[in-house]
């Protein structure tokens, strides 16, 4: 516990820019939210001894009063008229507050937990504060935690084997049923001529052989071991675009109980899919069993990374996105259905401007008396396998549903 806690007061001293956060960025006319973060972080400078100061409690108070208050105003409103002063300040409360709860807590498997869960909730709400050893305040930070809390774990009896026997795919199977151009680790030239240039989807076989992920992630407690005390969120429903669909926080490893290692009654159970999270900034051991495939790093040094996981019937309604995209399967299969950019306007997309991108017709069953203009497109099917990658070029239309338990990794670039 002790090392645990030296470990977290060390990143004050490499995380100079915190000073200058508070100082001319977060705090500015806050003079309030200034003196409190201010007095809490020089009482911890004083205490790096770890011994606990007679103005813990009052500080842990006001912590958690100031914490509590720019929690509720991140949730008020719209979040893109969330200013990034505040984010800011959320992120360095949170690593306060978990250096506090460390100090004051006399249970340190408990407050190992609870200081993982600020940490996440830090990592999802607030703005990201670099270190001298990482691009990341609250990402040290988690990884401190996590790395002390395994060592209580591993003192643990074993967990039972999790296994997703769909999880394994043949991925030498033929492609009967594609409708688009199969290509085997095609070279960056031909892919840039016959692929990016022109915008034409295709099936990309043996470009994610070499991922760590490949041979570990369909071992559920391979994941569970690494990631299973994070905090992710989870949608809930049948796709984004119904008025079933919410989303809640859960622990990663209860989500990979709950909905990849019990067999799930369709007709009853709720789907719920991780779906479009930055896991790999989140969890940086997980983002070293992936490699951004040269196709990606040739024009973008810094593509956006998203994971989804989920179960059998997982959906993403048929959809557009503004950039290129690099869809890789780990493990699982799932369908997919694209319809070219020219047929936006047979696709009837949604008139609401935050679903304008998703097309109102259920891809996997067409509706032509209802939309008639569906008689004009052509759509183009395919199964994406383990092993496998789809290029979706910009604006084209996609529908995607898992065929199994799945766990999906697109590069968004530009």
């Amino acid at each position: 516990m002790e090392q645990c806690i030296k470990e977290l007061l060390a990143l004050l001293s490499t995380s100079p820019c915190i000073n200058c956060y508070i100082q001319s960025k977060c705090c500015g006319s806050e003079k309030l939210y200034q003196s409190v973060i201010n007095t809490t972080i020089q009482s911890l400078i004083a205490d790096q001894d770890v011994g606990v100061s007679s103005g813990l409690p009052k500080n842990l108070v006001k912590v958690g009063l100031l914490y509590d208050t720019i929690y509720n105003r991140l949730h008020t409103g719209q979040w893109q008229e969330v200013q990034p002063e505040e984010r800011e300040i959320f992120t360095i409360l949170s690593y306060i507050r978990i250096v506090h709860i460390m100090l004051a807590s006399k249970e340190p498997e408990v407050a190992l937990k609870d200081g993982t869960y600020l940490a996440d909730l830090g990592l999802m709400l607030g703005a990201r504060i670099a270190t001298a050893a990482s691009n990341d305040l609250l990402t040290e930070a988690a990884t401190i935690l996590t790395t002390h809390l395994s060592k209580i774990n591993s003192r643990k009896l074993p967990l039972k084997r999790l296994k997703v026997s769909e999880a394994i795919d043949d991925a030498d199977t033929v492609h009967s049923d594609s409708d688009v151009p199969v290509l085997e680790c095609p070279s960056l030239d031909y892919f840039r001529t016959r692929c990016y240039d022109c915008k034409q989807p295709a099936l990309l076989r043996k470009v994610i052989d070499d991922w760590p992920a490949v041979r570990r992630w369909h071992d559920l407690n391979y994941l569970l071991s690494v990631a299973g005390e994070r905090t992710v969120p989870v949608e809930i429903g049948s796709q984004y675009s119904n008025e079933d669909w919410s989303q809640r926080l859960m622990k990663f490893g209860e989500f990979l109980q709950q909905t990849l290692s019990n067999d799930l009654d369709e007709s009853t159970d709720p789907v719920a899919y991780l779906a479009q999270h930055d896991l790999f900034d989140q969890i940086p051991a997980l983002r070293r069993d992936i490699v951004v495939p040269d196709y990606v790093g040739r024009t973008d040094t810094a593509p956006r990374i998203k994971a989804w996981l989920g179960p059998r019937g997982t959906v993403s309604p048929l959809h557009t996105d503004p950039c290129h995209n690099l869809l890789c399967q780990v493990f699982g299969s799932k369908l997919i259905i694209l319809a070219r950019p020219e047929d936006t306007e047979s696709l009837y997309p949604h008139d609401h401007f935050i679903l304008n991108n998703t097309s109102r017709v259920d891809a996997r069953h067409l509706d032509y008396e209802r939309f008639p203009l569906l008689k004009q497109v052509r759509f183009y099917r395919l199964t994406l396998r383990r092993g496998e990658a789809l290029y979706i070029p910009p604006k084209w239309w996609h529908y995607v549903e898992s065929l199994s338990p799945s766990f999906s990794v697109s590069f968004w670039f530009e």
